[in-house]
């Protein structure tokens, strides 16, 4: 009965040995961190805010400088600055010069001179003798004048183109009252004068006529 026993124990153990002997290896499984599918679902679309680029700020363009020659060749210097024009200080219109056109000479009167000026070009010369003469025929020597140092006056008329004589003034008194008066009657009496040349191209002609009397 033990002998029984001893060999049923010895059959077991053989048996278990031959199935760890052929039983295959087992796969290991490691276990890992949980896989969670999320399926994504169309939102409606918003609108893309796009903001404006910003504008590059401009650096300040550096002075040209300008080249200028030299002895030891090329040298650069700043360009000077611009003058701000200044208001300018308008000046008063000056009077109109006369244009000297006859000198005094003996006319007329023993002892009267004539002078003529202009305030224009006039190349005329013979007009302006012929003027002279008339209005030194004209004037006579007012009673009451004295020998001794010369009176002189001027006076001042435009002279139209049919010759007629207009703005009759006196320009420049001598101190002698009726020798000034004597003077404007002498171009108040030689109204009209002879027309102006054809080849003056002005309307009228404007005269500076020089009375100058000394007593013999």
């Amino acid at each position: 009965m033990r002998g029984t026993t001893i060999a049923s124990a010895g059959i077991h153990i053989g048996l278990v040995a031959a199935l760890f002997l052929v039983r295959t290896p087992a796969t290991i499984i490691v276990p890992g961190p949980e896989v969670v599918q999320v399926s994504l679902l169309d939102s409606p679309q918003m609108p893309m805010i796009t903001q404006p680029a910003p504008q590059p700020v401009k650096a300040p363009e550096p002075e040209q400088l300008k080249p200028t020659e030299d002895a030891g060749g090329v040298r650069l210097e700043k360009p000077k600055p611009v003058k701000k024009n200044e208001p300018r200080q308008e000046q008063p219109p000056q009077p109109a010069t006369p244009t000297p056109a006859l000198p005094y000479a003996s006319v007329g009167s023993s002892g009267l001179q004539g002078a003529i000026a202009l305030d224009s070009n006039f190349e005329f010369t013979y007009y302006l003798t012929l003027v002279r003469n008339r209005i030194a025929q004209s004037w006579s020597p007012p009673a009451g004048l004295a020998g001794g140092q010369p009176v002189r006056a001027v006076t001042y008329f435009r002279i139209a183109r049919d010759g007629s004589i207009t703005s009759i003034r006196l320009e420049t008194g001598s101190g002698v009252e009726f020798f000034d008066r004597s003077a404007l009657r002498a171009v108040q009496l030689s109204d009209p004068l002879p027309p102006l040349p054809l080849g003056y191209s002005g309307g009228d002609l404007g005269v500076h006529f020089g009375f100058q009397f000394q007593a013999p």
